[in-house]
């Protein structure tokens, strides 16, 4: 579909959120620590795409939708979602208080998922917009501290109520917001999955399909137990290779290269990710997207070589791994990290306006002209 999200002739900014709202939002006090994904903002963004064109985003109350039990995504899984954060701004860079991290690049990917599960694309400018004013409302609810942040869930799905196997008609568009620490707080165990698949060529492993992330659940209950916090995937051909994490891009940190998968129609275009890569030029360290054998990393580590590997994504910054385990008893511990700590430092400093950054990269909230 080729139709976007476009504000009717004559249409000013998205409306404003109403006083008693406003004044929910005021009576909440943040508690620590936050937790991620827990404590949910009282105002989230709605709009919906109904007669082949999308209705200007408002903002209302966090409440349940109401959707049909034959609606087009609980059967066929025709939604996708996107992860992305406000964070407090502690620096003296922009005025603004709070600034969004590479929204537009957030936007494209959202129009790719929704492109690749045949759903409407949404114009850009309403997309990071809505995000805007959103967080401009609920800006009580940044938190203030370093590598915290208003967690932001951007999504679409299908609402269509029919059972044919075809694409649906009508959609909605939403995005919550909630108050977070980074997803993981302390280094990680991961377990390398080496009987599920997570993608496959050709299929949506490259963009944000909800189903990619549910079929990861039978596999990574048992291992919670066990003290593992996340899958390390391998390639669906011959499980022979490194793709990503279930919810990060992964790296590895060999001598002084940096590794990290080429991308693929099975690996996610991380916005981390590629952040990584522009950030560990300046470190001194040489940058490789290659190909990481799984047999190879784990002899080396077992050797003793000079190895770190960890996590990126929006959800967890970056999450440093001090095990990895697998089905045949592999316990392997990994020395402790050198590299990851300092790409940490650097990302926030620049989501929280402490450190210059790329054109695009920051993104003041609250500095569009008013009507």
């Amino acid at each position: 579909m080729s139709t976007v999200m476009k504000p009717p002739a004559g249409c000013g900014r998205i409306a404003p959120a109403s006083s008693e709202l406003r004044a929910g939002v005021e009576q909440m006090r943040l508690p620590d620590p936050l937790g991620f994904g827990t404590l949910m903002a009282p105002i989230m963004a709605l709009a919906y795409y109904r007669d082949g064109a999308w209705e200007t985003p408002r903002l209302t109350a966090l409440e349940p939708l109401q959707l049909a039990p034959h609606a087009q995504a609980l059967h066929y899984g025709q939604a996708i979602f996107e992860g992305m954060k406000a964070y407090r701004n502690l620096g003296a860079l922009f005025q603004s208080p709070a600034l969004l991290f590479r929204p537009y690049d957030h936007a494209s990917r959202f129009n790719r998922s929704a492109q690749r599960l045949g759903m409407p694309r949404i114009d850009e400018e309403v997309f990071v917009e809505t995000l805007e004013q959103l967080v401009a409302h609920l800006d009580k609810l940044v938190p203030e501290r370093l590598a915290q942040s208003l967690y932001l869930r951007p999504a679409m799905f299908g609402i269509t109520d029919h059972l044919s196997v075809t694409p649906s008609t009508e959609y909605c568009f939403v995005v919550v917001a909630t108050p977070s620490d980074a997803f993981f707080t302390t280094p990680i165990k991961a377990w390398i999955e080496r009987r599920y698949s997570r993608a496959g060529a050709g299929g949506t492993g490259n963009v944000k399909a909800a189903g990619n992330y549910a079929a990861s659940f039978a596999a990574a209950a048992p291992l919670r137990e066990q003290g593992f916090h996340q899958l390390l995937w391998l390639d669906a051909n011959s499980r022979t290779h490194l793709e990503e994490f279930t919810a990060m891009n992964v790296f590895v940190r060999w001598g002084e290269t940096l590794l990290t998968p080429p991308l693929s129609d099975t690996i996610l275009p991380g916005i981390t990710r590629d952040s990584l890569l522009a950030l560990a030029g300046p470190l001194g360290l040489a940058m490789q997207e290659r190909p990481i054998a799984i047999d190879a990393l784990v002899e080396a580590i077992g050797g003793g070589a000079d190895i770190e590997v960890f996590g990126c994504g929006t959800g967890a910054v970056i999450a440093s791994v001090e095990a990895l385990g697998d089905e045949s008893g592999l316990r392997l511990p990994l020395p402790a990290p050198s590299v990851a700590p300092l790409l940490r430092k650097s990302l926030l400093e620049i989501h929280h306006g402490l450190a210059p950054a790329p054109k695009g990269w920051q993104w003041p909230v609250g500095t569009r002209k008013q009507p």
